[in-house]
């Protein structure tokens, strides 16, 4: 779907990109029973041992969307901390 919305959009000035990550605990309510354990699956998942943060997603997101990466299109960036490669 990014592949083909960037050619699709790409014409019009509009960029396409994804933001992959291994999934973010964070977002999961602190009151959710089995938080802990989907964290430590996912961080037993890279190779950072760590997953990214809203935060991290949020400094990607904005570098994405300014001129820095103005020539980005139709990519994919990792933020997996090494949960996939690439």
């Amino acid at each position: 779907m990014r592949r083909q919305l960037a050619a699709e959009l790409g014409r019009f000035g509009i960029r396409v990109i994804t933001l992959r990550t291994s999934g973010v605990p964070e977002a999961i309510p602190q009151d959710f029973a089995g938080r802990a354990a989907i964290e430590a699956d996912l961080v037993g998942q890279t190779l950072l041992g760590r997953t990214a943060t809203l935060e991290d997603v949020g400094n990607v997101a904005v570098f994405a969307a300014s001129d820095w990466a103005r020539t980005l299109t139709g990519a994919a960036i990792n933020m997996s901390c090494g949960a996939f490669l690439d």
